[in-house]
């Protein structure tokens, strides 16, 4: 558990950055990301918000005062991992029933599943044939939840092994065909490092579905289930991908799981925030997902700054702020001793992932259960609480001094 000392909480070294015209939230804001199919660490960081009482359970909430004035994003990458990814999506599922003002932005991992699993329709086009497969081996768990849930009683599957692969992996074909399908958007280079990923990930999927005591024949089951789940109108989660805005804006700061380049910070220059999410849920809404992915809209939520990322330049920083932009916050890159404050380009840059779920935290040799919230206050106060630091960081805009 967090302590209740507060520490001030600045980039460095000092940034250059001119904050006359710095915009607060209308409302106080809570953001939580990559919760990554951890229900019960989802839990304790809305109690460690005050956002539900505090005998709340994921099968039962109440909303405080906080919880019903403020506003609530999650930040993306809401699948994989474990150990709880269905009682996720029913504990977030609570939070909209409670006509709570919830946000949902899209993660890398979530648009991974969605591609997947629409892509087991589009198994003869190049460019979808292998989303299924890239997915990885992280969605074993999902698909073990599954089958122990929906699939007990569910007539056995009669295909044999090698049906089953030739309906959820690319056939061999592909590994040719596609470097010509992806022309134009990808590079040769690119294109032959994700054959390679490919051919690496089928053997890994197959392995660690294993490893969750899954046969072939159960898995098979368990992703035509997941499809009615998730992708099917009527399914029981189909409102978590309908719900998925791209990037949201609240006061001078800009909401997204990865972060922004250039070319969406033109982007935002020429359009509105609503107007390119609705590009973006018409892009999912197309079911062809592939030009997306790997497009300006897809950098958001993949990007991790590295060399060969879309960049951030002075240019697309000068733009943001022209457009009141002074802030990013994300998710995706994840960090030990709770959320980081650092500066790009003479942006703010929060970053929010703290390794919330139990495997993460486990792999990292991490003893304490995870819970983590960023506040940005109405009044100007930033707040970070996390259990994998000794305070609350605490951050103003008046803390900036004109440059």
């Amino acid at each position: 558990m967090y302590a209740s000392s507060a520490i001030t909480w600045q980039p460095e070294p000092t940034p250059p950055l001119t904050v006359d015209h710095w915009i607060t939230p209308d409302k106080d804001t809570y953001f939580f990301c990559d919760l990554h199919a951890d229900a019960e660490a989802f839990l304790r960081s809305l109690k460690l918000s005050y956002l539900i009482t505090l005998n709340s359970t994921v099968d039962v909430i109440q909303l405080t005062t906080k919880g019903m004035h403020g506003q609530i994003i999650i930040g993306g990458d809401c699948f994989d991992k474990g150990p709880s990814n269905l009682a996720l999506f029913k504990l977030i599922l609570l939070l909209k029933q409670a006509d709570c003002n919830l946000i949902l932005l899209a993660g890398n991992h979530d648009i991974r599943i969605y591609a997947g699993l629409l892509a087991i329709d589009f198994m003869e086009d190049p460019r979808q044939a292998h989303f299924f497969v890239r997915m990885g081996r992280k969605t074993a768990s999902l698909f073990a939840e599954i089958h122990h849930e929906y699939c007990q009683d569910a007539p056995r599957c009669s295909l044999t092994d090698d049906e089953i692969k030739a309906a959820l992996f690319p056939s061999k074909s592909w590994f040719t065909s596609f470097p010509e399908a992806a022309k134009g958007v990808l590079s040769f280079k690119k294109c032959q490092k994700e054959i390679c990923q490919i051919q690496k990930k089928q053997a890994d999927f197959i392995q660690a579905c294993s490893e969750k005591g899954l046969t072939l024949q159960q898995v098979y089951l368990a992703v035509q289930t997941a499809k009615r789940l998730f992708i099917d109108p009527a399914g029981e989660f189909a409102w978590f991908f309908k719900s998925l805005d791209l990037i949201h804006v609240a006061g001078s700061y800009c909401f997204s799981h990865a972060g922004l380049d250039d070319t969406f910070a033109e982007k935002i220059k020429h359009d509105s925030i609503a107007n390119l999410n609705q590009q973006f849920r018409d892009h999912m809404r197309s079911g062809n997902l592939f030009e997306m992915y790997y497009s300006e809209f897809g950098n958001v939520f993949r990007t991790k700054y590295r060399e060969n990322d879309w960049p951030l330049t002075e240019k697309g920083a000068r733009i943001l702020k022209q457009n009141n932009i002074y802030a990013m916050v994300n998710g995706h890159r994840s960090h030990q001793q709770g959320q980081q404050l650092l500066m790009r380009q003479g942006l703010l840059n929060f970053e929010c992932d703290t390794q919330l779920n139990a495997n993460c935290r486990r792999k990292s040799n991490i003893q304490t259960p995870g819970e983590a919230v960023t506040i940005f206050y109405s009044d100007g106060m930033v707040s970070a609480l996390s259990s994998d630091f000794p305070a609350t960081k605490q951050f103003h805009p008046k803390q900036l001094k004109k440059h």
